[in-house]
Order: structure tokens, then sequence, then C-alpha cells
């Protein structure tokens, strides 16, 4: 120890060792971060630089190297899809191939495995693919396949937001979409051939005879690629078509075109010369820095013949690897790569990068993602009526966008900056250790012994744990959702129900769905309180999965309902749940789950079924269920007419109903939101403000929200000045109607959960839920001034992810007439809405 106080170091050369490793490090673990994530990194890295040695032989892509993601097969998948037909609105109908009753969901459970790797390919991440080109921007140019691939983009983007529409041109052929919180834009560049072509007669495609004028760019596209920085280009399907083949304004030949004196050609020439004058313009245009991508051939799979011939594509199932192979589309995808190969050496020479997407073998395996005959409504009239050209969405053409996110990941001048500046700094830093071979005993001497003292530490040096410390977890990131579910900011600690685990905070109400064989809890012979639109089992549902699965928060579990610990929690208190049929719907849960301890007795005071009291005489607790499906005062507009359907809404006036009896009860759950879909004459001041769907003259038209509001606002008045127990709001319960609304066939026929992030809420289910949400903080606020309660019970997103936990059809007899055919609000029971009295018990818990 005397030799390393006598080897004291100069504090200038101190305060130098310690930036130049602080220095090397922020340089040297952004480099191998990579690696560390991923120890396949830098093999990938390799890969984009080899992408031009390409061959095809026996249908099977070949390159260099151990790991190529474009050679593999089909693996299946049973996490797919990520997204649904009714979660985004970008899928076109022809491609919407669920919607016309395409009736195998197999197409969608699978994914591409490459040859050679460790890893599997990874899973398209959204978010990551969105930071990736925060402030870039992305054009798509070719046909509808390559229109086909923009939409999946688009839906698998969808999980973290949606964008919007910032075209100048209002062709479809022609868009611009945006993603305004990343300052991200798509563009589709419409163009068939890639050169400029013509159509002699429009309106009659199919038919018609197109002029191709192979040696001039298109310049719709061309023109304006130097503001893009990413290009992807592709073409194919319609060089099969009738052409007449121009170069310098001559005709030279044709293909199909049977014109008298002209030489007939293969579409292989047309296809080439195509390319190449694409290619051209691309390397000529200075404008253009970004990277250009060529994306390979789509090919089709029409068996017993042509498109126009009756020709289908009916399989069920990906090709095994050899299993077939096309001429012509190897031939196309042959002409494809060599001027891809001669265009990238040109492109070297001048700085530009070029990169090659080559999807040929994997789409080719794919005979059954095409919509076949289930692109369109069976009856339609339409040009190609087997369609298996483009891909069903969701299905195959995800597998491109997973490529696609891969190829990007070449950081070349991040890996250049960071080798630059870790040779600054870490030869500095070898020369000192060279310099002063004492300096490894300085560093790592104790705090009492060494030269540098704890109170005077410079701040960049941090003493790493021992090597079995443990190391703290790495922070996690929420994704963004623009105008998608939501959860309010966390104001107290009560206000939103956290527990702990493992010393990590868990909300309740984020997570996802996961298997429970252990459920039900009760079935539909063991509990009576089962009514029958909601007994599921007895009108004959043939699926019981519904019943199996449980909430499971993020970061932790939540426990099953003890129907023991929720009476001993309330015994001699009472509790009383507000709402509308979702609202007793929740209760006749509550009664089915403690029906395995006790039954209660009705000690109702009024035979109307819609207030009953339920008393559990063993634990004095008793239950109140009280109708108000609007919470405010209402009355029918012609109480004369049993059958009228037009309410008026007080909506500055209490509904005396429930709130003259809420100081009796020590815990309130309220909720409500369906019933204002129907049409209503909205009150104030005793005076007509506004109707909605009331069709009265000179009478306002409101909208919902307003209505919505103004009554819930009202309500949540009541409970500050009338209530002093624990009060619950409990969020809005999403219906999920498929196929049309309620009222004209819409059902709910799905057997599983989405998956977290395939659904968002929407349209007016989305805007009631943000309603909720800004009354709840408001009264919130107002309540804490006063010391009193009130919390959320935020069950939005997790219900949103059920919509296999309706009725549907199963909610009466198939032959009885009931106004609601197909019931896609309420919940089985048993089923989903079980979860709800899991997490009120949990709230009941964190208070007490």
């Amino acid at each position: 120890m005397e030799l390393l106080h006598s080897a004291a170091i100069p504090s200038k050369q101190k305060l130098l060792i310690v930036v130049t490793i602080s220095i090397s490090l922020f340089t040297i673990i952004p480099l191998l971060y990579p690696f560390v994530e991923d120890p396949n990194f830098f093999l990938k890295l390799q890969h984009p630089s080899q992408t031009s040695i390409v061959k095809l032989q026996d249908s099977v892509a070949t390159r260099r190297g151990s790991c190529d993601i474009f050679s593999g097969e089909w693996v299946l998948n049973p996490e797919a899809p990520y997204y649904t037909n009714t979660t985004c609105w970008a899928i076109h109908e022809h491609q919407n191939c669920m919607r016309f009753g395409r009736p195998d969901t197999d197409f969608i459970k699978w994914k591409w495995k490459p040859h050679g790797c460790e890893d599997d390919l990874p899973v398209f991440d959204p978010l990551r693919f969105l930071e990736t080109v925060r402030g870039k921007t992305m054009a798509f140019v070719g046909d509808s396949v390559s229109r086909n691939h923009m939409q999946s983009l688009i839906c698998l983007l969808s999980q973290v937001e949606y964008p919007v529409d910032a075209s100048v041109n209002t062709s479809d052929y022609f868009k611009r979409w945006t993603y305004e919180t990343y300052n991200f834009t798509i563009a589709p560049f419409w163009s068939t051939h890639l050169v400029k072509s013509t159509e002699p007669e429009p309106g009659k495609t199919e038919h018609s005879v197109f002029d191709l004028y192979l040696d001039e760019a298109d310049e719709r596209w061309t023109a304006e690629i130097g503001d893009f920085d990413y290009v992807i280009i592709s073409s194919g399907h319609w060089h099969y078509r009738p052409s007449v083949y121009y170069e310098n304004n001559t005709i030279i030949g044709c293909r199909y075109c049977q014109l008298p004196n002209i030489t007939d050609f293969s579409m292989f020439y047309g296809y080439r010369k195509a390319f190449r004058t694409a290619f051209k313009a691309i390397l000529d245009t200075e404008t253009f820095e970004g990277v250009l991508y060529l994306r390979t051939f789509a090919p089709s799979h029409f068996e017993g013949g042509l498109w126009n011939e009756g020709g289908n594509c009916l399989r069920r199932g990906p090709y095994q690897r050899n299993e077939t192979q096309d001429d012509v589309t190897m031939k196309l995808h042959r002409i494809q790569v060599e001027e891809f190969e001669r265009a990238e050496v040109e492109a070297k020479r001048k700085g530009k990068r070029f990169r090659l997407l080559d999807t040929t073998q994997a789409m080719w395996l794919r005979p059954d993602g095409h919509p076949s005959r289930y692109g369109h409504l069976p009856e339609a009239n339409v040009s190609l009526y087997n369609d298996c050209v483009h891909w069903c969405l969701p299905g195959t053409i995800v597998m491109e966008l997973h490529l696609f996110a891969m190829l990007q990941r070449t950081p070349r001048v991040a890996l250049t900056l960071s080798l630059v500046l870790f040779s600054l700094t870490i030869v500095p830093a070898l020369y000192s250790l060279i310099a002063n071979p004492t300096l490894p005993l300085l560093i790592s001497s104790s705090e009492t012994d060494g030269p540098f003292p704890s109170d005077h530490m410079h701040p960049s040096v941090r003493i790493l744990p021992p090597v079995d410390s443990p190391i703290p977890a790495p922070l996690n990131y929420t994704r963004h959702r623009k105008s998608s579910y939501h959860s309010p900011p966390v104001t107290t600690s009560t206000s939103r129900t956290q527990i702990r685990d493992d010393e990590q905070r868990c909300d309740l109400f984020k997570g996802e769905w996961i298997p429970n064989e252990e459920s039900p809890y009760y079935n539909n012979a063991t509990c009576w309180a089962i009514q029958e639109h909601q007994n599921c089992m007895k009108f004959g549902r043939p699926d019981t999965g519904f019943m199996r699965w449980r909430w499971k928060p993020d970061g932790c579990d939540l426990p099953i309902f003890d129907p023991n610990e929720f009476l001993e929690m309330a015994r001699g208190k009472s509790m009383g749940f507000v709402g509308d049929s979702i609202s007793r719907n929740q209760v006749q849960s509550l009664l089915c789950l403690l029906s395995r301890v006790e039954y209660p007795e009705d000690i109702s005071s009024s035979p109307d079924t819609a207030f009953k009291v339920w008393n559990y005489t063993s634990y004095n607790f008793t239950l109140h269920v009280m109708w108000s499906p609007y919470l405010v005062k209402t009355t029918k507009a012609d109480p004369t007419d049993p059958e009228c359907n037009l309410f008026n809404l007080y909506l500055d006036e209490y509904d005396t109903k429930w709130t003259s009896q809420i100081n009796q009860l020590d815990y309130l759950v309220i909720s409500s939101g369906h019933w204002f879909y129907r049409p209503v004459i909205f009150y104030e001041n005793e005076t007509i403000s506004g109707c909605q769907y009331c069709a009265l003259p000179n009478t306002t038209q409101l909208p919902l929200y307003y209505g919505y509001r103004k009554a819930l606002r009202t309500s949540l008045r009541a409970i500050l000045e009338n209530f002093k127990g624990l009060a619950v709001l409990r969020s809005f319960s999403p219906q999920h109607f498929e196929g049309g609304p309620w009222d004209k066939g819409g059902d709910c026929v799905r057997t599983r959960p989405y998956r977290r992030n395939e659904t968002i809420p929407e349209g007016a289910d989305l805007k009631i839920h943000d309603i909720q949400l800004e009354e709840f903080r408001a009264a919130e606020e107002e309540m804490k001034k006063k010391g009193l309660r009130l919390r959320l019970m935020d069950t939005t997103q997790a219900m949103l992810l059920r919509p296999d936990g309706h009725p549907g059809r199963y909610g009466h007899l198939q032959t009885a007439e009931v106004s609601l055919r197909n019931d896609c609000i309420h919940w089985c029971l048993p089923g989903p809405i079980d979860s709800w009295n899991d997490i009120l018990l949990q709230m009941m818990k964190t208070e007490k």
C-alpha cells in the first residue's frame, strides 16, 4: 500500500484517465450491444452485402454464409396473426379473405424459418421499425401486389399508431400516409411496368394492348424518388399482358399483339428491358441518396387453368421445399437478379445503396395464401374471379416485412463512427497503462487505501457490483399508440390500483389472457343466478375454450377470486352495483362465484327485478342491484306506449332511484355505456337542449358523447355529495360485432382471445372510454379534497381482447324471436367477466 500511495498520480492525469475510460465505454458499448443482444448480429450484418450472390436451383435460393434469411421453409406459428381483418382499415376488400367467408384460418398460422440460422426470423416489431424510420420517408413503387405489401405494413404498424392521410393527390394510386408521432411517411406509386406505359383502350384493362416504352422510365415515380429515404420497387404480373414494345419512340416488337409486320417477342425481353431502365433511372438520379430495395417477383398459383379459364388456388397448406417449381417464375426471378447484380456494381461505384429483398422462394411455397374465391361476395361480378395473384391480409405477405426489417439493420455509419471514436479513446488509455503499470491497481484499490476516496470520486466513475451481485433489470418501455387505448396518469398511489410483486409495480389493467385449465369455478348447472341470455352452454355453444382463460396483468399474477376471503372482507358491509345489463352481468358473476360458500337470501322490498337486495346471512353482507342504464333521471317520451324506445334524459338531474340509497352502502360500483347509442331527447334545466336520433323538428342534433359526458358528470357529482365509502367507476365494456351492426346480421364467432396489440378500441367505443377517463380524473380531484375515495376499474383493454366471450347466437334457442339475435354485448357465464370480480376483490384488499 505504501508503494501505491507513493505513486500518486497528478489530478490532471487522473481526470484524463477517467474521461478516457468513460468515453471508451460510451463508444464501445453501443458498438457491442447488438452483438450482446443477438449473437448472430455480425453474421446478419454481412448478409446484405452478399445479396447479389444468388442462384435458383430446384426452387431453392442459395447464398454464401451459414445464415440465409431468404432460403428456408414455413413452420407453424400459433401466435399469429398480429392483427385481424376487423382491426385494420387498410385492408382492401379483395384481400379481406375472412370477410367473404373463407372457412379455414390456417393460412395465417405460419412463419418463415430461414435455413442455417441459430435464431428464428424475429417477428416484426412495429415500435422498433418506427423508431428506425423516425423522420424518414418510404416509397412503394409497382403494381397492386406492391400496394398489398404496403397495406400489410400499415396493418402491422397499427399496433402502435395509425397514419393520417397527408395526400396532395386525391388518387388512391398516389397517396401519402404520415405517422405523425414519428414523422414517418409512406407513399405508394402506381407503376405497373416501372417504365412509361400507355393504355390505348382505357376501361378495358383485361383486353387492352399496352404501349411500353422500354427505354423510358415512368416519370410519375422517378421524378419524386429524390424525396425518399427508402424506395421499394417491384413488378411482374402486368408483363404477362399483351404489349407493344417501343424503343427510341419506335415499335420494335410486341407480345401477343397480333399486329401485322411486327416481330413477336417473349415477355422476358420486355421484362428485362423494363428493369434495366428502372435501375438506370435511379443510378442517374443525383437527388436520390437513400436505399433502393428490389422486392423480387411474387408468383401466382393458378391450378386447373389460367386466371381467365377457371384456374383456382384451393390448397390449404404451404408446399414443402423442393416440392414444386415453375419455369416462368424462375425465369422472371433470374432476370430480376441478373439486372440487379448488374446495377449494383454501378451503384457501388457511384456510392449508392442497392439491396435485394428476395422473397420469391418463400412466396412460391405458399399456394394457400391467396384470396381465391374469397376476395369478394360469391355473386359479385369481378374481373379476377379466383384471385391467386394477391395475398390475404393478414397472411403470408407479412413475411416480407420481417425480412425488410432485418435488412434495415445495417448501421454501417454508426459502426464506422464507433470504431473511429473507439480508436481515438482506447489508444490513449492503453498508452496510459503502458506508461504507468500501477494504474490497474490504483483503480481497483479499496476506498480507504486507494487514491480516489469516495467523497472525491469523479461523478463519471461507477463502481460495478461483484460478479455474483444481482444486476438491476433493464427499464421497460411503453408502446405509444396514437388514438388508441391509453390509461389515465397515476396521480395517487391508489387512484389506479397497483400491487407489488417482487418489488415491481403491477398495473392490474394492462396485460393479456393466458390459459387456465383450472377454470371454470362454477357452471350453468350449479349457479341459479345465470340469466338465460348469458347461459351459453344451455343453448348449444359447441366450444368451451372461452371459459378457460384468466387475466394476467403485466409484472404480476392476479389471484383467482377467493369467495371466503371476499365474504370475510365484506362482513357486516353492503355493496351496490348501479348501471345497465352489463352491470347486472357482473353481479350475476359475483353471485355465482360466492355460491361456492353460500347462497344469498332475497330481502328485496319491491317485486321490481330491476332493484334487488341479496343478503348473505352468515356474513351480514348485503348486495344491492340498482337499474339505471343512463345513470341520470330518465323517462319514456311516450309513457303510454310500452314499445316506445325514445327516452327523455335529464342530464343535470340525479336518478334518485339509486342516488337516494347510496348513503347506506360501503362499496359502490357504477358503469354505463351501451344505452347511449339509442334515440334520446336531452333535457337541461327542464328544457330540451337537443336530441340524438330523435328526428324532432327544430331540435339540435347532438352526438351521444355530449349526453354521455353530461350524464356521467352528474352521476359522479351525486356520489361526491351523498357517498362516504369506496366508489368504483368500471370502464366501458366493448362490443365485438363483425360482419355488420347488431341489427344487420353482425355476429361474434371467434373462439379465442385476441393477443395484446392485435386490436384497439375505435370509433364510439374509444370515445366513450376517453370521456370516462377525463371525467374520472376531474371527479377524483374533487373527492380527494374532501377525503373521499373514487377508484377506476379500467377493464376496457382486457375485455377488448375477448371477442370470444359473448353469447353470440347461443344466448337463446335458435328458434326464438329475440330483439338481439346475436348477442355480442353481454358476456357468457362462466366466462371473461369473472375476472372483473377477481379485480374487484384485489381493489378492496388494496384499500384495506
